[in-house]
């Protein structure tokens, strides 16, 4: 199958089969696939909480509550919920971590490379955290492009995904004590297999036509 079909045959799961579970192997997949997102200056600015328990993903459908009551089944039937957080802080000892694991990996051949890449990272971070608010939407942006990785390498196990932002930010933060961890929910995901009753799996996609959204300048 080509790259192509398979972004055709993607589509947003909305009823799972509470019956069926992912792998673990598939599973361990996905995740390793998802830590390998990229991101702005290579700072990782997440974390990613698994729910893979009826308590953990009730605590997390309990956050969908109003006009978002509709998505809590999503999340008590899938398989597993992925919960993508954004540090509300990315410091000095964040920075240290990715440096350090770039160090690893054998990025930086010599200490002074090492040094003038700490420098131009701790100038960007200076820059968008004069206007804290700036530096929230940079990072939760990053957030977004690990969601992206994670929607299409779904697809790629054969395993349905569905992407939450119904939900009360709020209440899941408190929920699963985020602020205290410095961490902010952006957006749900829930992974697993559709149940008979999904009705998307059976519809046609539908998008604008290629000269609608793309030009060329």
């Amino acid at each position: 199958m080509s790259n192509l079909s398979i972004v055709q045959s993607r589509y947003t799961c909305k009823a799972y089969d509470p019956t069926k579970r992912i792998d673990d192997a598939t599973l361990d997949h996905i995740l390793q696939a998802l830590r390998l997102a990229p991101s702005s200056i290579n700072i990782q600015p997440w974390q990613f909480l698994v729910a893979a328990n009826d308590d953990t993903k009730a605590i997390t459908a309990s956050s969908m509550t109003g006009s978002d009551a509709h998505n809590a089944p999503k999340v008590l039937n899938a398989s597993h919920t992925i919960i993508l957080c954004t540090r509300t802080q990315l410091d000095d000892d964040h920075l240290d971590k990715v440096l350090d694991a770039e160090s690893r990996a054998g990025r930086f051949r010599t200490p002074d490379s090492k040094t003038a890449r700490q420098n131009l990272c701790q100038n960007y971070l200076s820059e968008y955290a004069k206007t804290p608010a700036k530096l929230s939407q940079w990072a939760e942006q990053q957030t977004f492009i690990a969601l992206g990785y994670l929607l299409l390498v779904a697809e790629l196990a054969g395993v349905q995904a569905t992407p939450i932002g119904g939900f009360d930010q709020n209440l899941l933060n408190d929920a699963l004590n985020l602020n205290s961890q410095n961490l902010n929910a952006s957006v749900v995901v829930t992974l697993g297999y559709a149940s008979d009753d999904d009705f998307n799996q059976t519809l046609p996609k539908a998008r604008l036509d290629f000269d609608e959204v793309i030009r060329f300048i």
